[in-house]
């Protein structure tokens, strides 16, 4: 059985603890990513990412993580940057779980402008995905979001974030 068949996989070739953000090229899809574990060993991961299908499109706010504890077709996201709330979104799952949590959302560029900016901007975030004892809560690094956010649109082909509007 492939570890993981959803987008993360492309991940493989990164460190096993990787420690900051890291844009990813491959044909299973395009994006940036934080991955604040990954021990093959286990088969433990988690992952967060913004990224497209391959061959580019609308990018998504992707969570995949080891374990089916939510077990819901859809789930909450929760942003903390430096302790503050920076988005709340419903993430749909995206495959039927095998033993990993799937989910993703399609990026507004409008409605997701503050939580990218924050991203780019912050220095430590937390992910709380679900609600009660089965949500999955984790730390993850902002180094080096900044300039992998800022590759999604070239490899994507998308809009990000929406262009200022004139009043």
């Amino acid at each position: 059985m492939l570890r993981l068949i959803g987008l993360f996989i492309l991940l493989a070739s990164a460190p096993a603890q990787a420690d900051g953000w890291e844009t990813f090229s491959h044909d299973m899809g395009n994006g940036a990513a934080v991955c604040p574990y990954d021990d093959a060993e286990s088969g433990r991961f988690f992952c967060f990412a913004l990224a497209c299908p391959p061959g580019g499109g609308a990018p998504m706010i992707r969570v995949t993580f080891s374990g089916s504890a939510i077990g819901q077709p859809s789930a909450p996201l929760s942003v903390r940057v430096d302790g503050k709330i920076v988005s709340r979104l419903f993430l749909t799952r995206l495959r039927e779980p095998d033993g990993e949590g799937d989910y993703g959302t399609p990026v507004d560029p409008v409605r997701d402008a503050a939580l990218i900016e924050a991203l780019k901007t912050g220095r430590r975030a937390t992910i709380v995905f679900g609600i009660g004892l089965q949500a999955v809560v984790e730390p993850i690094s902002l180094s080096g979001s900044h300039a992998a956010l800022d590759a999604v649109p070239d490899l994507c082909g998308a809009v990000l974030l929406a262009a200022p509007q004139d009043d």
